[in-house]
């Protein structure tokens, strides 16, 4: 019957084209992202207004963990939390593969490096997925890494989540970034293609900053987990022959096309890690011109 009354509606002259028009679509991706949230319609509401030349960001209780993010609305936030935290109709892509979950589960006071930090919300992910979790988060981006911090004091999580302000690469000094593009800043250079993905950032919006860098294989990478999502900055440390020494027991990655140095970034991105020894897989998407994959190091046999 209620699909039957579903039908009879859409056969109403207009309706369709309303159903279909982009506040209509924004609505329905509001309330669907709203799902794992406390204050959902407030989280709705808030989508749905004009955009701000300087988004404020909202804070939100998770009802898995009761853990607070803080969401600035009609950016790339919103797509970054669906990503990670899915939207009430399947898990989030950081979801450990079961192959992994164990592993990571028996791990005590898992130790996790975050490259990429931006707003927190895997952060987040990690802390409410692994309570005794110890997490070291890099952020260059001054905009995200105020929210970034504001999201660890809220949670009082200063003691397990330490943060320094700088972009990862495979040497130390500084880099120019592209600052102000919320999830899209990036270095300098890499064309603005990392993400051509919904709601994509134009690089005319951000300014030119100068960044500390640091290299990441210089850094204490003996962790159970990294996580690497740098638009595009990842290909100089999976093209480092010191890949293979990292001593991270798992990886998930977001590769992107953007400065990739071959023409299958796919391809490029899952043979590095490979060749360096993480032969477990695992992927979780694959839009083609980026993809998000889990890689560990299996066990030894016998």
């Amino acid at each position: 019957m209620r699909d039957g009354l579903a039908a009879a509606v859409k056969r109403v002259p207009g309706v369709t084209e309303l159903l279909d028009s982009a506040p209509a679509r924004r609505l329905r991706a509001a309330s669907r992202a709203a799902r794992p949230l406390h204050g959902a319609i407030g989280f709705v509401v808030r989508e749905q207004l004009r955009e701000q030349a300087t988004p404020r960001a909202c804070g939100y209780r998770l009802r898995t963990s009761g853990l607070k993010v803080f969401l600035r609305h009609r950016t790339r936030d919103l797509y970054i939390f669906k990503e990670v935290f899915g939207d009430g109709d399947g898990r989030g892509g950081y979801e450990p593969p079961a192959a992994l979950t164990a592993t990571l589960e028996r791990a005590h006071g898992l130790s996790v490096l975050d490259l990429g930090g931006n707003i927190g919300l895997f952060g987040v992910f990690v802390m409410g997925r692994w309570p005794r979790a110890r997490l070291h988060s890099f952020e260059p981006d001054p905009m995200n890494l105020q929210v970034l911090q504001r999201v660890i004091s809220a949670n009082g999580l200063q003691e397990r989540w330490t943060v320094t302000a700088a972009a990862v690469a495979a040497r130390d000094g500084t880099l120019e970034f592209v600052s102000g593009l919320f999830g899209e800043s990036q270095i300098a250079g890499l064309a603005g293609v990392a993400n051509r993905g919904p709601a994509p950032a134009a690089l005319t919006d951000g300014r030119t900053i100068s960044v500390a860098a640091v290299d990441l294989f210089a850094q204490d990478h003996d962790v159970e987990l990294i996580k690497m999502d740098i638009e595009g900055g990842e290909w100089p440390i999976l093209t480092d022959p010191r890949l293979a020494d990292l001593r991270a027991r798992a990886i998930v990655l977001e590769w992107h096309a953007a400065a990739c140095p071959e023409p299958d970034a796919r391809g490029a991105a899952l043979g590095r890690l490979a060749a360096a020894g993480y032969t477990g897989l695992h992927e979780s998407e694959d839009f083609g011109y980026r993809g998000l994959v889990w890689a560990w190091r299996e066990p030894v046999p016998g």
